[in-house]
């Protein structure tokens, strides 16, 4: 099979901060405010997600939480519920699906789905993403973002989700990376 000309096989769907995000979703009293999710309720866990305003303090997967709290004073610590955030994944991959198949579930928060001929060229391939992005936006929640990368191959497309975040859109070819692809 001859590749399509502009060379894009791979959308790379990547949720930002994704089990703060969704306890952000699901209670509205933590939007906007420093949010680590912990196993257990003590000073002496670590952070299991933070939310990007906790992120802008330091606060980071794996950090202790006494000394996360020294960060971010204003750190609201929320014990992990689970069995939500495989609910959420269920929804979510379900509103991906509506705008094109995944191929592959990489974890609980990322999935990768190859582009057919058809969904190959860049304005089509953003289109496909910008709609997923208002699918996820109005059918799991507007605080449930994602990153997305398109690019030639699945780990290019990985590693374009990272360079726009939170709620990027980048699309790389073999030349170039151009990030803010959303409206």
């Amino acid at each position: 099979m001859t590749p399509p000309p502009s060379g894009l096989r791979w959308l790379y769907v990547d949720f930002n901060s994704y089990f703060a995000s969704v306890e952000q979703q699901e209670q509205p009293r933590l939007r906007g405010r420093p949010v680590a999710v912990v196993p257990v309720d003590t000073d002496f866990t670590s952070a299991i997600a933070a939310s990007y305003e906790a992120k802008a303090y330091g606060v980071r997967t794996g950090t202790m939480i006494r000394d996360a709290k020294r960060m971010c004073p204003g750190l609201i610590c929320v014990p992990a519920r689970h069995d939500l955030y495989v609910d959420y994944h269920h929804r979510a991959l379900a509103e991906i699906e509506r705008h094109i198949p995944v191929t592959a579930v990489c974890s609980i928060d990322e999935a990768a789905c190859r582009l057919m001929d058809n969904e190959a060229p860049a304005d089509v391939a953003i289109g496909i993403a910008r709609s997923i992005k208002r699918g996820l936006a109005a059918n799991v929640g507007e605080y449930v973002r994602c990153s997305i990368g398109i690019a030639p191959n699945r780990y290019l497309a990985k590693v374009a989700t990272d360079l726009q975040k939170p709620d990027g859109l980048t699309l790389c070819t073999l030349r170039t990376c151009r990030t803010g692809c959303s409206d």
